[in-house]
This record gives C-alpha cells, sequence and structure tokens, in this order.
C-alpha cells in the first residue's frame, strides 16, 4: 500500500505541475500553519512525510523517580521481580508452598524482567485544499501512517533471580512418575504405621514393637495426619491447593526451582519425615525418595513469551517483540474562513508587503475515527490515531512587519465525541500485564485538547526563509465508565470487581514543542513569468522540551513538505 500511494502521488504532482496556473499567495511562505485563506479557484496539493522517533517519557507516579522526569518507555515492562502482583493467581501457589516449608515469608518470583522500547511513527498526510469564495476554502486531509515499535526483551538477566520454573510434570513423565511414587511411598507409610497401631492395640504383644509404638501412638497419630497432609499438598491426588485432582508438583504450571531454599526445605521435610518413619517402621520403612520433582531451571525468554501468549496462563496477549502497523489515520475534512486581510485582493501589495499588516482566519474542522487504534492484545502497540470522531475550532493570525519578518499564532481545540472500544482494564498505569479477563468493552470520552503555536519567519529573499516553531499542548484528562464483576472462575483466585475509571489515570498531558526550518518557495517567481511550476518545499525539525502526565513522550520529528499550486476555476 506504501508504494502504491507514492506512485499515485508521483504521478499527481507530475500532472498538477504541468497544468499548473497561478494562485495568489504570499512571497515565501514559512514552515506550520498560518491564517492564508487560498482565493477563489485555487488549489493547493500538499504532501509531507513526518518522522517522529522516542524512547523515553515525561513520567508520574513511578517508584524511584520525581514525577516529571524522562524515564525509559518499557519502564513498566521492567521489573525487579515477578510475582502475585503481576500474577495474582500466583497466590495459591504462595500459600502452597509456604504451608510445605513452614514459612509464612516466602514470596515466588518468576525473576526479573528488563525492556527497551523504540518507538517510531511515520506519516504522510496529503491535503487537497480548494478556495470556494475570496473568503472561504475546504479541504481534506488524509493521512497514511506506519508505526513501529521496536523492542528489546530479557529475563533473568543475571540467571539468578527466579526462583519458580515451568513444572517437569505436566510433560516430562518421569517427573510424573517421581510425584506419583512420593505420594505412594508416603501413603503406604502412613497405613503401615497405622496399621501396626491398630494391631498392637488390638494385641500388645503382637510385636516386640508394640510397647514403643503404644507408648508413643500420639506422636504417631501426628506423624500420619502431617505426612498425609504434606504429600497430598505437594503431589497427592487429594488436598492439593490448586485442585481436587491433585498437589502443587502434579497440577501447578510453576514449582519452585532445584537449589532454591523452597525446594531445598521440601526435600529437608521429605528426609525427616523419611526418618520418623523409620524410626516406626524400621527397615520396612517404604520412603525412599527424595522429595518432588523440582523445576531444572529457570525461565528464558522464549518461556515468558509463551507466558505472555499461551492461553493456558491466562494472559493471551501479543509476545514483547517489534512489530509494525500500517493503517489510515483519522481524515479531516474541514473549512477555513478569511476574517480579516489587509492585504484585500491585492496580490502585489502580498508579495511586497510594506509596514505593518494583519491577517485573521477561523476554522474548523470535523475528524472521522478512520484510524486504527492500540490492540488490547498487544501491550507495546502505537496506534495510527485516537480513531474517534472529534470537532475542532481553529483560529489563525498572521502579523507582518515590511517585507522580511511576519509571525504566525494559531489556537485549535479539540473536542472528542464519546464511544465505546474494547480495552483491558488495569487497576494501575504502571502494571500492564492484563490477564485476558480484564479486557471488556469500555464507554471512553478523550479529553479535549487545546494547543497554540506560533511562527516567527524572516524571509531571506525571493526564494528562501527562516523559521522558529512553538507549540504548547494541554490535553485534559479521558473519563471511562464500565464496572464488571469477574467471577472466581475466570480469575483462578477470587471473585474479583473492576471499575473501568481506572483507565483514567495518567491520560491528560502537558507538552511543549521547539523547533526550526527553512523554507524554499518560487511563487515570487512565479508570478513574475519566471518559473514555470509554482511551489514551495518546507523542512521543519522540532522535538519536546518539556513534558507531564505520565505518559507523556519526548519527541523528535523531521518534516519535509511539498505544495504544489494550480488554478481550477476563476481568473488569476
Amino acid at each position: 500500500m506504501p508504494r502504491l500511494l507514492v506512485n499515485v502521488s508521483t504521478v499527481a504532482l507530475a500532472f498538477l505541475a504541468f497544468f499548473a496556473n497561478p494562485a495568489r499567495a504570499q512571497r515565501v511562505l514559512g514552515v506550520g500553519d498560518d491564517a492564508l485563506v487560498l482565493p477563489r479557484g485555487a488549489f493547493r496539493f500538499q504532501i509531507t512525510g513526518n518522522w517522529s522517533w522516542f524512547n523515553e517519557r515525561y513520567g508520574m507516579d513511578t517508584p524511584g523517580r520525581p514525577d516529571g522526569a524522562l524515564e525509559p518507555l518499557g519502564v513498566d515492562f521492567t521489573l525487579d521481580t515477578i510475582g502475585v502482583k503481576q500474577f495474582p493467581n500466583l497466590a495459591a501457589l504462595q500459600t502452597g508452598v509456604r504451608n510445605l516449608i513452614g514459612d509464612p515469608n516466602w514470596n515466588p518470583t518468576l525473576g526479573n524482567t528488563l525492556v527497551n522500547l523504540r518507538d517510531r511513527v511515520t506519516a504522510f498526510p496529503m491535503v487537497f485544499e480548494l478556495g470556494l469564495s475570496k473568503r472561504l476554502s475546504l479541504g481534506i486531509q488524509v493521512p497514511y501512517v506506519q508505526t513501529r515499535a521496536t523492542a528489546f526483551f530479557n529475563v533473568n538477566t543475571s540467571e539468578t533471580q527466579g526462583n519458580l520454573g515451568f513444572n517437569p510434570a505436566l510433560g516430562v513423565t518421569a517427573a510424573f512418575a517421581q510425584n506419583s511414587a512420593m505420594y505412594t511411598q508416603f501413603t503406604n507409610a502412613a497405613n503401615a504405621l497405622e496399621g501396626s497401631i491398630a494391631a498392637c492395640q488390638a494385641n500388645p504383644a503382637a510385636s516386640p514393637s508394640c510397647p514403643t509404638l503404644l507408648a508413643n501412638q500420639a506422636n504417631a497419630a501426628i506423624l500420619i495426619a502431617n505426612s498425609r497432609a504434606f504429600a497430598g499438598g505437594a503431589v497427592g491426588p487429594l488436598g492439593g491447593p490448586f485442585s481436587a485432582n491433585g498437589g502443587l508438583y502434579t497440577t501447578s504450571p510453576f514449582v519452585p526451582i532445584v537449589g532454591t531454599d523452597a525446594q531445598l526445605a521440601i526435600e529437608a521435610r521429605v528426609q525427616a519425615f523419611k526418618a520418623l518413619y523409620s524410626s516406626f517402621l524400621g527397615a520396612s520403612n517404604p520412603i525412599t525418595t527424595n522429595g518432588p520433582f523440582a523445576a531444572q531451571s529457570r525461565l528464558t525468554v522464549r518461556d515468558a513469551q509463551t507466558i505472555l501468549t499461551d492461553s493456558a496462563f491466562g494472559i493471551n496477549a501479543a509476545p514483547l517483540e517489534t512489530n509494525t502497523k500500517s493503517h489510515f489515520g483519522d481524515i479531516d475534512i474541514g473549512g477555513k474562513f478569511s476574517v480579516f486581510d489587509s492585504f484585500g485582493r491585492n496580490t502585489a501589495a502580498r508579495m511586497s508587503p510594506q509596514g505593518l499588516n494583519f491577517r485573521t482566519s477561523i476554522g474548523v474542522a470535523f475528524r472521522l475515527p478512520t484510524a486504527q487504534i492500540e490492540s488490547p492484545d498487544n501491550f507495546i502497540d502505537i496506534g495510527t490515531g485516537r480513531k474517534a470522531k472529534t470537532v475542532e475550532g481553529r483560529w489563525f493570525g498572521d502579523v507582518l512587519l515590511g517585507k522580511h519578518f511576519w509571525q504566525s499564532f494559531i489556537v485549535r481545540y479539540n473536542k472528542p465525541f464519546a464511544d465505546d472500544q474494547e480495552m483491558r482494564i488495569l487497576d494501575l498505569p504502571n502494571e500492564e500485564l492484563a490477564p485476558l479477563y480484564r479486557k471488556q468493552m469500555v464507554h471512553r470520552q478523550l479529553g479535549t485538547t487545546f494547543e497554540f503555536e506560533t511562527a516567527p519567519r524572516i524571509v531571506v529573499n525571493d526564494y528562501l526563509a527562516v523559521s522558529g516553531w512553538y507549540m504548547y499542548r494541554n490535553k485534559k484528562q479521558d473519563d471511562y465508565t464500565g464496572t464488571f464483576t469477574i467471577p472466581a472462575a475466570v480469575t483462578g483466585f477470587s471473585d474479583i470487581t473492576i471499575d473501568a475509571a481506572t483507565l483514567d489515570l495518567e491520560t491528560a498531558q502537558t507538552e511543549q514543542r521547539l523547533g526550526g526550518g527553512i523554507s524554499f518557495s518560487n511563487l515570487y517567481s512565479f508570478e513574475q513569468g519566471n518559473a514555470r511550476v509554482p511551489f514551495e518545499v518546507q523542512y521543519l525539525h522540532w522535538q519536546t522540551v518539556k513534558g507531564a502526565g505520565g505518559n507523556q513522550p519526548k519527541f523528535f520529528t523531521d518534516q519535509i513538505q511539498l505544495r504544489l499550486y494550480f488554478r481550477l476555476f476563476g481568473r488569476k
């Protein structure tokens, strides 16, 4: 599609250049917008290339960082530990392991993560404008946008952070067999000891060990109860923390890693039970296992991507990897009306301004929701627009001093209409790994946006102008509504209620942009009959110099713009 657009645009430009007739214009227009309204019958075709990139943002409420400080774009995905906070259904595993090792302070972790993001947005807006009368022009802007999120993702960066890994018993026959053997051995030991106690109680002379066994039958009963609870919680088919059909090492997707504190503590308890049963049963003790089969390694990047994408883990999202999206942006249709122009309709006066001059115009634009927004199933996706119907009011003013200096002032106010969108509801903006059950259809009212733009320009000669450029942008907070109750059968741990109002957080933005550029125009030469093709070429570079709000990127942008003029009807 982009190649097709380039070919079509090239043909269109060649056609316009060949058939172009003069259109009244100022000698050299500068970068940015201005108050000029095209005269009746004049047509202007404009195509712009915008290349923006960013890898930082002005943060808010980020632990360890002051509000407004620049922070890496991937900071929300860079975590010291991945535990119950990120995956609430790990709470059952946490409880299970704590019970097995007798440590109420043990915490599970899948390790740490490191994510570096660098985003790029390339846009090619095409603008078609036509002067309907001496005061009114209409136009349409059709942007084609490509976005690219470049991601570097790593986990367990020093290969020592995690204490949990994938459970081998869910796919490795030997691991499942070891866990089954452990449960069988513990069950047989408990049954054997229970049978011996019963036999001795019925006939104290049944065995030489009966006097000792009967004297310690209370401790033996405690051993039987504790060992059954331990084996059931660890590997048994009954009484486990994850389901009625198995214990932690039988059903949990994650288990402690070999050699970690939790696994060593569990193995130590197995040895303690083995020793206690040997004291009662002697050589007939059936327990020979060293413990349940542990995870053999910490998570790799591939494992982490599996957790994000495999439906078994509940997130059901795209992997954290570089992705590209190409689509049309939101299309603007609008008009511009000249309120006052001290040049009147005098082309010569506009081309050779003297003294102090002023012109002002107003405009309105309607934005159509033709873009693609960020996918709720891709946590680092970049949309090609906001995909919202909006109406925007505009005011333009130009002040001209003599032949060489003029400055434009632009004010825009953008009001979106409410709509419904499917989004993943986060409790906090920096908790990005939202499970699938948090994806809901919510009611969205995007915040209004106010922009002030100004561009001082110095006209060097009949062809060149240099410009400064500044913009202040303020976007109000969005408003999301919708409350949803998710049952425990879906969450995997308990009933929860989620409120879309949490999506409001960190949606307000304030930004200041500063830049400058250069313009080349042959319009004056064309008016003098010395050029065949009337056109303008402009280059502008700008970047964000200050921002706030939590999710305001620091942009760096280069822009090249080409304008061609010709006359469709009316007189020169």
